[in-house]
């Protein structure tokens, strides 16, 4: 019991300065943030907008390698029983989507560059709109192979 009696107030002058600290830190976020120059929170909040959708579509690229190796493996057992020619052809075209779409992300990956410390202004701002333009593009892509894919996969 002493123990708690000696331990406490240092506890509570802790707690305090803790208290403290968050709120200047808070106070000095928000002067911060007042001080960024309007053309820099354009293009953040277009770079934000770019990797909002790759953000959103990474994770999907795990399980269009699942449905992917789930048809692969259709495709296999059905060219083993030389049966069903078309259906295999149509599960091909199903997994050849999922390649293009995997090759679009990867491509897009490939070329986007955020470093922009030598362009103006209006040359980040026309870069970021079509970086978002070619993200969307491949945000199609995917969604429609998947979507193909998963329901080719249901039928089987």
């Amino acid at each position: 019991m002493t123990y708690l009696k000696n331990i406490l107030p240092f506890l509570l002058i802790i707690m305090l300065i803790s208290a403290c600290e968050n709120k200047t830190t808070e106070q000095q976020e928000e002067v911060v943030t007042d001080e960024i120059p309007e053309e820099v929170k354009i293009e953040k909040a277009l770079y934000d907008d770019v990797m909002d959708v790759h953000d959103e579509m990474m994770p999907k690229m795990e399980n269009m390698m699942s449905i992917k190796g789930q048809l692969k493996e259709k495709v296999d057992l059905l060219k083993e029983e030389a049966a069903q020619s078309q259906l295999v052809l149509e599960i091909e075209a199903a997994i050849q989507s999922l390649e293009t779409a995997d090759e679009a992300m990867m491509n897009w990956m490939r070329q986007f560059d955020p470093e922009t410390d030598s362009l103006s202004h209006e040359e980040i701002v026309e870069y970021y709109t079509l970086q978002k333009k070619k993200m969307d593009s491949v945000k199609v892509i995917m969604v429609e192979a998947i979507e193909s894919a998963s329901a080719k996969l249901e039928e089987l």
